[in-house]
């Protein structure tokens, strides 16, 4: 089943989300009939509530929040960003968006594919070695985790060497031979996995079709394009300051994890640092064709298999979830420290991401309490 993302988003809300990093919540009215921000700010008022009792009932260090819907446009935080010196966390502060990083790579390959710089069905053997069956493999296998091959991440070889030497600086090459060393799940194309493996290999795909580091093209294709002063590809380029602090519970202590790893460990398949306002925006430019064509959007929206999280099917590196509003598109995340989940509502004008500083925090469920008060306003 294939469609686009018409109908998912708030079009052009996504200027008012504070994404110059402005610490003011709130919903801001764009151009509306008159007297609906009076109706944003009561909005903006029980959106806040709820974030503030989402982490609460989790007992959570903090969560920051953004939610466009049609003409409003809010921005909200609750908790602290570092915990040590209790820093109240603001809305425009950063976090590490785990896995929502892929929704950018497969936008950028599916960008040079739109060039025709490459296809979704051509070999993985033609740009990156050392793959088994990578002559089976497709680019269109690594985008919607059909490959088979083994995530690295669960790799018991790369567990002991990351232990071994957390702050180790890793190549995708090196990255690529712990998943190498392991049976492969199935057959390409015979069944659908989730793994990290697959947008480390996309990463190294993209550069070595390109000539040039993925990070410069994410920035220059995506990032500037897009208005995400905010983001950025972690342990690849300059640091945009404002990263709260991630934790974790371990023995009943509150952890602090936030640079438990060196970014290189994750690269493609997770390292992206960015803003709850940001996501948001990102994926509105998505839903309005800002930054893809139809036919890309069609492919991006081609469902297969399953992931965790209660989604109903996985396109090229986006996912499909229900939710209290209907259908939603777009991805989770968890790295160490943090969660994030940035969505948009195909059959509402609306779109919401949010992000997490524990990496136990449940941010589905805080999703779905946010979006139950667009449902009941």
């Amino acid at each position: 089943m294939s469609s686009s993302l018409a109908g998912c988003g708030a079009g052009s809300t996504s200027a008012l989300a504070h994404a110059d990093g402005d610490p003011g919540g709130g919903l801001a009215a764009s151009p509306a009939p008159e007297g609906d921000a009076a109706a944003c700010d009561r909005l903006a008022a029980r959106l806040q509530a709820a974030l503030e009792a989402a982490v609460g009932a989790q007992d959570l260090p903090g969560a920051a929040a953004a939610v466009d819907l049609g003409g409003c446009s809010f921005r909200g935080a609750a908790g602290t960003a570092d915990v040590a010196a209790r820093t109240p966390l603001e809305p425009g502060d950063l976090f590490r968006a785990g896995s929502i990083t892929k929704t950018f790579v497969a936008t950028l390959v599916l960008m040079l594919r739109a060039e025709g710089a490459l296809s979704l069905d051509d070999a993985v053997s033609t740009y990156v070695d050392g793959l088994p069956g990578g002559e089976k493999i497709t680019i269109r296998h690594l985008l919607n985790h059909t490959s088979g091959l083994f995530n690295y991440t669960e790799s018991d070889g790369f567990r002991r060497a990351v232990e071994a030497a957390p702050a180790r600086a890793w190549a995708p090459e090196e990255l690529i031979a712990f998943s190498a060393a392991e049976a492969p799940y199935f057959e390409p194309g015979q069944g659908f996995e989730y793994s990290n493996t697959n947008y480390i290999v996309a990463g190294s795909l993209v550069e070595a079709v390109t000539g040039r580091p993925i990070a410069e093209l994410l920035r220059e294709r995506v990032l500037e394009p897009a208005g995400l002063a905010s983001t950025y590809l972690d342990g690849a380029e300059p640091a945009v300051p404002g990263l709260v602090h991630g934790y974790g519970s371990y023995d009943g202590e509150l952890v602090d994890t936030t640079s438990a790893l060196d970014p290189s460990s994750a690269w493609t398949s997770g390292s992206l640092v960015s803003s709850a306002g940001d996501l948001t925006t990102f994926f509105a430019r998505l839903r309005d064709g800002g930054l893809l064509g139809q036919a890309e959007l069609a492919e991006m929206t081609t469902w297969v298999g399953a992931r965790p999280g209660n989604a109903r099917g996985y396109g090229l590196g986006l996912a499909r979830r229900p939710s209290p509003v209907g259908t939603t598109y777009g991805h989770g995340g968890s790295v160490w420290g943090f969660v994030s989940a940035s969505y948009c509502a195909v059959d509402r004008d609306a779109a919401i991401t949010v992000l997490v500083n524990h990496e136990d925090g449940d941010v589905t469920t805080i999703v779905d309490d946010l979006l139950r008060v667009l449902e009941n306003p």
